[in-house]
């Protein structure tokens, strides 16, 4: 059994801490024992392939099996192990653990199940182990204000480009769901636009769609990595996809960057590491807004979340 504290040989006091970080995305799991002062234990960092579409068990399994080896390592290590903090697409019930998930064609068997109650049960933790979950995009921007870009900035916008458009608000090192500037919860893509949301077109399908239409292209073309390969070799249409792109970001964040008065603007997702495609566009729109002062890619594009995940549990 893992206790909260897996060192015997000091006090707690004296121990340095540890949290097991687990990212849950739609086709991997990445997971890493992280310490309080930043750093990953060495050979802890794995991403692990989940079946999103699976059944219940199969899911819940590849959870368990992949926080079960993060902890089996630590303890191998005498670690002092005080939480798990856990990153999870939305819909979510984020402060029981409960997930909501339904009708975005993942994960949509756990829909219900007390994700919380099955990691304690099933790891044989004690019924009070600290596990935290919250949403990717807000432990992508917790990460980054703790570790990366965002770092000694006061109000800042994470967004995360990818299947979707995820995004979070931070003021004084502080998540805010809500005030001047701040869509309802935080979430940008669900605003409307044209006849859907921002989240259909800002996004994966969004930039294949565009693709796809200017190119007369059948749904089976390239992929956005694909798209931006063929940008950066100088094709026309990927690249005026890409500038599109950047130039509709901008127009629609303008506003909401004003009202909120962001000071930095940092942007992951697997999207983001086409940011040099996008970047002119997107800046044009909106360089004009005074409290802005940062537009940038995240430091660590696939370990921000696991960062933020890690700090969960340590700011509490």
């Amino acid at each position: 059994m893992v206790s909260l504290e897996l060192g015997g040989r000091k006090n707690k006091g004296e121990m340095e801490r540890y949290v097991i970080a687990l990212d849950v995305g739609g086709t991997f799991l990445v997971s890493a024992v992280i310490s309080s002062k930043g750093s990953f234990l060495k050979r802890s960092y794995k991403k692990t392939p989940v079946n999103s579409k699976g059944t219940s068990e199969e899911i819940i399994t590849t959870f368990v099996r992949t926080l079960r080896e993060a902890l089996d390592i630590a303890e191998d290590k005498n670690l002092n192990v005080i939480g798990i903090g856990v990153g999870m697409p939305g819909p979510f019930n984020y402060k029981e653990g409960i997930s909501l998930i339904k009708g975005v064609d993942k994960y949509e068997s756990i829909y219900g199940m007390n994700l919380k109650k099955e990691f304690i049960k099933r790891l044989d933790l004690k019924e009070d182990f600290p596990i935290y979950f919250e949403n990717d995009a807000r432990t992508f921007l917790m990460g980054e204000d703790w570790i990366g870009e965002a770092r000694g900035y006061k109000r800042v916008i994470g967004l995360t480009l990818g299947s979707g458009l995820g995004s979070a608000f931070m003021a004084d090192g502080k998540i805010v769901t809500e005030g001047q500037g701040v869509p309802p919860y935080g979430w940008i893509g669900v605003l409307p636009y044209d006849n859907g949301i921002l989240d259909d077109i800002i996004s994966r399908r969004g930039i294949i769609a565009r693709y796809n239409d200017l190119t007369k292209e059948s749904s089976s073309g390239p992929d956005v990595k694909e798209i931006a390969c063929l940008a950066e070799k100088g094709d026309e249409i990927s690249l005026k996809v890409f500038e599109e792109f950047g130039s509709l970001l901008g127009k629609v964040l303008k506003g909401i960057i004003f009202r909120f008065g962001a000071e930095c603007l940092v942007i992951g997702g697997q999207i983001s590491k086409s940011f040099p495609l996008f970047k002119k566009s997107l800046v044009q729109e909106i360089k004009s807004i005074p409290s802005l002062r940062k537009v940038v890619p995240a430091r660590r594009i696939d370990l921000s979340a696991l960062y933020g995940e890690a700090k969960l549990v340590f700011q509490d």
